[in-house]
C-alpha cells in the first residue's frame, strides 16, 4: 500500500531481489546486491526501480546504498535485530529537476515474519509532511519465490 497526504492511497506490486555480490578485493567487504521494481496493481504502470548494495558488519551494523530512476540516491545505516533490520537516512542526493517533494528523512524497516514472508515499511518526512517525525509511506509484504 502507498499512503501519503498528497497522493491517493493505492496498492502496488514490488519485486525485491537480494543476492550475494562478488567481494571487491580492494575493500574485502561482503556486499549484497539489492534491487527493487515497483508497479501499480490497477494500471500496471511502472513506478520506479531502485538498485544498490547492502552490507552488515560482524556486530550487526548495516549500510544500504541505493540509486533509483526516480532521481534519488540514498545512504542509510542501521542495526540488525532478531528478524528485523531498521535503517535510517544518513544522506540523500537528488537530481535538480525531480518533480517529487524533497525527502528530508526516511526510515526503512524490514521484518522477517517466517521463511516465506518478509515485510518492508518505509516512513518518511518531506519538505511539507509531516512537520516532525515520520509518516508511513509504503508497506509491502513479500513472498519468497525460491
Amino acid at each position: 500500500m502507498i499512503f501519503w497526504p498528497t497522493v491517493p492511497t493505492m496498492t502496488f506490486g514490488e519485486e525485491l531481489v537480494i543476492n550475494e555480490a562478488p567481494i571487491a578485493k580492494s575493500a574485502n567487504v561482503q556486499f549484497l546486491n539489492f534491487s527493487a521494481r515497483a508497479w501499480s496493481h490497477s494500471t500496471k504502470d511502472h513506478f520506479h526501480d531502485e538498485w544498490g548494495f547492502l552490507t552488515v558488519d560482524p556486530v550487526g551494523n548495516a549500510t544500504l546504498m541505493t540509486t533509483g530512476n526516480n532521481g534519488f540516491t540514498t545512504y542509510e545505516t542501521g542495526t540488525v535485530l532478531p528478524n528485523k533490520l531498521v535503517l535510517t537516512l544518513k544522506d540523500i542526493g537528488r537530481i535538480s529537476f525531480s518533480r517529487d517533494l524533497p525527502v528530508e528523512d526516511l526510515r526503512r524497516t524490514f521484518i522477517r515474519h517466517d521463511d516465506r514472508y518478509m515485510e518492508q515499511v518505509i516512513e518518511m518526512r518531506t519538505a511539507t509532511h509531516p512537520k516532525v517525525g515520520y509518516l508511513e509511506h509504503t508497506r509491502v509484504v513479500y513472498t519468497k519465490l525460491k
